[in-house]
């Protein structure tokens, strides 16, 4: 009864949100590539899937590890990033970095304009024509591969010493190969590799798993307590999707895409019922302001202080928001038995 009683109170809530989350099923279940030993999940699967997979990005080459303050993981072509302040995955800027060294090749000069069959790109003053062009937009464009940074000149590759026609974009160089069947003739360079080689991973990330299950293993909070009023429980990862917001009945559930992670910056959103004896968030409604919580992830506890403890209606779909800062929300229904509003309890690092 509580699980219906929470679920149409959810898509309630989910209804009344101006722009629905919905998580990707497919992408919530892990996989291992047995050639890298490396896994993929979660938000990284989803943006690695929808944005071309393995010819656009490459294997993995890391599993999930912090770096400059978000999740990030390494594939032989790109750089994947977590952003939680904005609630959502973005490519890195490797193509930026491998630039670096070209800033005085013409190439790389800002043009005036551009020829007639190609589009003139005026926040970095360069052009995106031809086969580049048709790549670019047949396989995500600004969101995949950022503006182009370079005009396309010829460069020998690091992979196997011939010359290729290139051109840099923010994110990924491409690459013309015009001996492969026409589908492959347009390369990412392995720029993942590139920067892996100049700014090793630390060598837990970059050692292969063994199972899939080990995925996002070192940033997902996995066990919950509040010590005063004696909430102890593990926590799993599940989607967040319109009508199909999944309450596992023994573990609260941390849920992507929509959630940040210990220590970096996002809403970090863990829910769990209430209402049956024994159930994990059933004492929530005595927390207080000033509690202690502790979320582990990654082996270690990282204790939060409780700053806010309200009773909300299911269409205050705010609390659910990104945030710019680390925050902890806790959600459960109440009151217990009628399920017509929602605990919420707002945690700040301590």
């Amino acid at each position: 009864m509580l699980r219906r009683y929470f679920l149409i109170a959810v898509m309630v809530m989910v209804l009344a949100m101006a722009s629905p989350v919905f998580a990707n099923t497919l992408a919530g279940t892990p996989v291992r590539f047995r050639e890298t030993g490396h896994t993929l999940a979660y938000g990284f699967r989803e943006f690695y899937d929808r944005q071309g997979g393995l010819p656009i990005l490459g294997m993995p080459l890391t599993e999930v590890f912090v770096e400059e303050g978000r999740p990030v993981q390494y594939f032989e072509r790109a750089r994947l990033e977590w952003h939680g302040e904005l609630g959502t995955t973005m490519a890195g800027h490797l193509g930026r970095w491998a630039a670096e060294g070209h800033a005085s090749d013409p190439a790389f000069a800002p043009v005036a304009s551009a020829p007639a069959e190609a589009s003139y790109v005026a926040e970095t003053g360069h052009t995106l024509g031809g086969v580049f062009r048709g790549f670019w937009e047949a396989h995500g464009g600004l969101d995949a591969f950022g503006y182009p940074i370079s005009e396309p000149f010829t460069e020998p590759s690091d992979q196997d010493g011939r010359s290729y026609t290139v051109q840099y974009f923010e994110r990924a160089r491409f690459e013309l190969h015009p001996e492969n069947a026409p589908r492959y003739q347009i390369l990412l360079g392995h720029l993942g590799r590139q920067y892996l080689a100049a700014h090793p991973a630390p060598a837990w990330a970059v050692a292969p798993v063994d199972t899939p299950a080990q995925a996002w293993e070192s940033v997902r909070p996995s066990h919950l307590r509040i010590p005063r009023i004696g909430v102890d429980t593990d926590i799993v990862s599940a989607g967040f999707s319109l009508g199909q917001w999944d309450v596992p009945r023994y573990t609260a559930v941390h849920y992507w895409p929509i959630s940040g992670y210990p220590g970096t910056p996002g809403n970090i959103v863990i829910a769990g019922h209430v209402g049956y004896h024994g159930e994990i968030f059933n004492k929530l409604p005595n927390v207080a302001t000033g509690d202690q919580i502790y979320v582990t992830a990654g082996g270690g506890e990282r204790r939060y202080l409780v700053r806010e403890v309200l009773t909300l209606r299911p269409e205050d779909t705010w609390v659910l928001a990104p945030t710019g800062d680390e925050v902890l929300t806790l959600i459960t229904c109440v009151p217990i038995g009628v399920y017509t509003h929602r605990l919420v309890v707002r945690a700040y690092p301590a």
